[in-house]
């Protein structure tokens, strides 16, 4: 008995302190929580910041298989101190031979103003997985000339703006906004008062612009061939082949131009896919046109392969009455299956590109 009380009042003793622990490591918690964002909040609000605001004249020479297009903006930032300016030093990371016109300050009630007009071409990563039913959003991104701790912008929103009638022929704009972000560097660049391997974060402001294709017909025009391609191959299998007029030589002089025009079918299919491939260009995988290209290529294929089984079938005496039936039936699944198939890939290409 001695034992067991002694046993029952060490469990209570040593759990104390645990539990102790446990609730300074909780209350430590709770604390940073709540101090971490009002500190950050704090240090903050003593950067100086500017607006900085963009209004898109123009906008032309888009060249996805290029990667690149030109536009043409009137820049503006608005700052309480006439040294805040970033527009002069400034820097525009994806432009290739900008363009700057002179800077223009002038004095309001709110601060300095600084007007300048920027025009170049510019690189972009472009998605055109989707072709023609695509939808992209291009970038020019504006980096501060002071590290962030000395310099914020804040994005000018409310009086940015799009020209009317600036979308080029076949496109749409969507959207157009300024979005604040952050971009480190992993260099000091040779800043004596930063010890090396030291990075340095700037401000950014990255001008989004919202494209959509608007042109129907592209669709049409780059498909057109394998739509008829898949009809041709269908209709072959239609045609009427057991009447009793028809000897077997006939028969098997009918299957033999029937694989010679599904031959011709799968090199115009693989022409017309090259054809594409140098109209639409994709680095990141297969294009909603490349897999309607190899669908039509599957189907074709599977038209040869029946026709050779029907080439056996017939040679070694098969009912032609069975061969015709078999034909027939065939011919209508496959053109289901293959329009049923065509639709789902456009419709998950078209629902699963990104949405402004």
């Amino acid at each position: 008995m001695a034992a067991g009380e002694c046993g029952g009042r060490s469990g209570p003793g040593r759990a104390l302190p645990a539990v102790l622990a446990l609730l300074t490591v909780l209350a430590g918690a709770v604390w940073w929580l709540l101090t971490a964002p009002a500190a950050r909040a704090s240090q903050a609000a003593g950067v100086p910041t500017c607006t900085l605001g963009a209004y898109l004249s123009d906008l032309y020479d888009i060249e996805p298989a290029k990667h690149t297009f030109a536009a043409r903006f009137r820049l503006w930032s608005v700052c309480p101190e006439r040294d805040l300016d970033p527009l002069p030093k400034a820097s525009f990371s994806n432009v290739s031979d900008p363009e700057k016109g002179d800077p223009v300050v002038t004095v309001h009630p709110g601060g300095f103003r600084d007007v300048m007009l920027l025009q170049g071409t510019f690189r972009q990563n472009w998605d055109a997985r989707a072709f023609p039913f695509d939808r992209q959003r291009i970038e020019v991104v504006v980096s501060a000339g002071r590290p962030l701790e000395e310099f914020r912008f804040v994005p000018d929103n409310a009086n940015s703006a799009v020209s009317e009638g600036v979308a080029p022929s076949g496109w749409r704009i969507t959207g157009f906004r300024l979005i604040a972000t952050e971009h480190r560097f992993p260099t000091n660049f040779g800043d004596p008062s930063l010890r090396p391997g030291t990075g340095v974060t700037h401000s950014q402001v990255r001008i989004r612009i919202g494209l959509e294709r608007d042109d129907p017909t592209a669709f049409l025009k780059l498909t057109g061939p394998l739509y008829l391609m898949v009809l041709v191959a269908t209709a072959t299998f239609l045609l009427p082949s057991h009447s009793e007029e028809i000897a077997m030589g006939e028969r098997l002089d009918s299957l033999q131009s029937r694989l010679g025009l599904l031959g011709g079918g799968l090199f115009v299919v693989m022409l017309n896919m090259q054809q594409v491939s140098a109209v639409v260009t994709s680095s990141v995988g297969l294009t909603l046109l490349d897999w309607l290209h190899l669908l039509t290529l599957a189907y074709v294929l599977l038209a040869v392969m029946g026709t050779v089984a029907s080439w056996r079938w017939t040679v070694r005496g098969g009912d032609p009455v069975r061969a015709e039936h078999y034909h027939h039936r065939g011919a209508l699944y496959g053109l289901l299956g293959y329009s049923l198939t065509a639709a789902a890939v456009v419709g998950w290409f078209a629902a699963a590109d990104w949405v402004w």
